[in-house]
């Protein structure tokens, strides 16, 4: 026969036992829901929802010069300079152009600059100045070698405009002058200067 004091204590253990099991239990599944999210990262923020490049520019802010510089274009040496190349007009250009608009700007009076509208293959005069400026070739998409100048297609990709300005018969630049890339170039006068600003293509029938 069990004493008294076994058959009071034994269940009184076997609660305290059930009790602490579950306990132990409750702390393991926390446990396990902490280790759980301590090895997980933290999630990475949609796509997309970080600040996104600015869009490019267009031809036509890039002819006026918004956000471009030199700096933008490969460097060019003395020598790339000096080298005298071909001008090639490729049969995708050939007869596809007809004029283009160039900005003078004259440096002492900004209220005199104005837009120029030129054919190519004909002249004009930057006022009473006696310089005369000849547009010849436009090329959309220009681009050199060490043998020649040409275009790559008939995308306005880079456009560029060949000038020969003289004054009094003295020839002052015999170079091309660039929508995308103004101080690329440029022709470098006390008063005037120019810009290449938008492209006219020849009339379709």
């Amino acid at each position: 026969m069990k004493p008294i004091w076994m058959k009071t204590a034994l269940p009184v253990l076997a609660l305290l036992l059930i009790l602490g099991c579950g306990e132990e239990s409750d702390r393991k599944i926390e446990g396990a829901i902490d280790v759980s999210q301590a090895g997980n990262p933290p999630a990475s923020p949609p796509e997309g929802s970080a600040t996104k490049a600015a869009p490019p520019l267009t031809d036509q802010q890039l002819a006026e010069g918004s956000g471009t510089d030199i700096d933008d274009h490969p460097p060019i040496t003395e020598d790339q300079k000096n080298v005298q190349r071909e001008i090639i007009v490729p049969k995708s250009v050939a007869g596809k152009w007809k004029a283009v608009k160039i900005l003078v700007r004259d440096k002492s009076d900004d209220e005199r600059s104005a837009m120029q509208t030129v054919e190519l293959g004909s002249t004009f005069q930057l006022g009473d100045s006696g310089i005369t400026v000849s547009a010849g070739e436009f090329f959309p998409n220009f681009v050199l070698d060490q043998a020649r100048y040409t275009s790559m297609d008939n995308t306005l990709g880079n456009p560029a405009i060949h000038l020969v300005i003289t004054e009094n018969g003295k020839e002052l630049y015999n170079g091309w002058t660039f929508a995308k890339y103004p101080g690329l170039y440029a022709f470098e006068h006390e008063q005037y200067s120019l810009q290449l600003m938008d492209f006219i293509p020849m009339p379709t029938s």
